[in-house]
């Protein structure tokens, strides 16, 4: 069985200056982990200046096997959270590129490093652009067909991490992560987009009223993460979606936004084109996630917003 958490060594975080990652390292360091954090030189740290004095920084590079290899080496992880990725929207050229050296290589890099040392679980954070478009609650069985690259890339890291987890008999478990929002979230975002223009009363351009996503608060998505570590030896080489189960317009996720905020923003529904490669419905099929861990989410979207306003207005107007 696998140790929790708390009961394992050096925990290794990679995308720990991110938005996920970094929610993920402070819950680590206040559970009493010791946890070290995949770190670029040109990494922002913001988000875990009030954690600093207790992490362990380690600089390396996913894309860059040699740097991998010396902070592994280093660091000797019982544990490894890869939230590490690369999102540029890519077309072609350099963009193409960089997503293949960090989301396929750099999850490569990372696991065959760690596989050569053991550990006690490797919690791989995948993505619901895996499945490509969807006009209903997926499920982790269904067949993927990403339509853009960076689902793409995401989908072959999640395929690499499952199958060595399966023929080396490794606690690789994954986890394939919805829409998640919360404090401290990237102001580019839907949800950070939408709340930071409410409170200035700027318009704000979406598309389709009619879209729906699957809405994850953060700390939620994070218990998780901690509770599947825990069962990765159990549930080795296993995929499972990281959402709520719950339907969210957007009409009706702006609506509650611009309400709890007395915004007088006017919302331009069609600024934005819809994709094709997107889907206009997503939402998580939590049937495989629930029948395998006790997590349920704690938060509502109510609940939710209401703590992700009160942080947008204490740091960000």
């Amino acid at each position: 069985m696998t140790p929790s958490v708390k009961e394992t060594g050096p925990v290794l975080v990679t995308g720990a200056s991110g938005f996920v990652g970094s929610h993920l390292a402070r819950s680590l360091v206040l559970g009493g982990s010791e946890v070290h954090a995949l770190v670029r030189k040109d990494s922002v740290l913001s988000r875990l200046q009030d954690i600093l004095p207790k992490l362990r920084l380690e600089y390396g590079d996913l894309s860059d096997k040699e740097s991998i290899k010396r902070v592994v080496a280093a660091v000797k992880p019982r544990g490894i959270f890869h939230l590490g990725v690369s999102n540029v929207v890519s077309g072609v050229g350099a963009e193409t590129e960089t997503l293949i050296k960090t989301n396929v290589a750099g999850t490569a890099h990372l696991l065959d490093a760690a596989a050569g040392r053991g550990f006690d679980f490797f919690v791989h954070i995948g993505s619901f652009l895996e499945y490509g478009v969807k006009a209903h609650p997926v499920r982790e069985d269904e067949r993927c067909e990403p339509g853009e690259l960076y689902g793409v890339s995401k989908l072959a890291g999640t395929l690499y991490a499952q199958a060595l987890g399966r023929r080396e008999k490794l606690p690789v478990i994954v986890f394939r992560l919805f829409t998640p929002y919360g404090p401290q979230n990237d102001p580019r975002r839907l949800v950070a987009t939408v709340i930071s223009k409410a409170l200035k009363n700027e318009p704000i351009a979406l598309t389709s009223p009619r879209v729906s996503r699957d809405f994850i608060f953060v700390e939620d998505a994070v218990e998780l993460f901690l509770e599947g570590a825990g069962k990765a030896g159990a549930l080795s080489g296993e995929i499972f979606n990281a959402g709520t189960g719950v339907r969210t317009t957007l009409e009706e996720a702006v609506l509650s936004i611009l309400k709890k905020t007395a915004s007088q923003s006017e919302v331009k529904w069609g600024s934005f084109r819809e994709v094709s490669y997107d889907s206009n419905d997503w939402q998580a099929d939590m049937g495989k996630t629930f029948s395998h861990v006790s997590w349920r989410p704690k938060h509502s979207l109510k609940e939710g917003l209401d703590r992700t306003i009160a942080y947008f207005k204490a740091h960000c107007v």
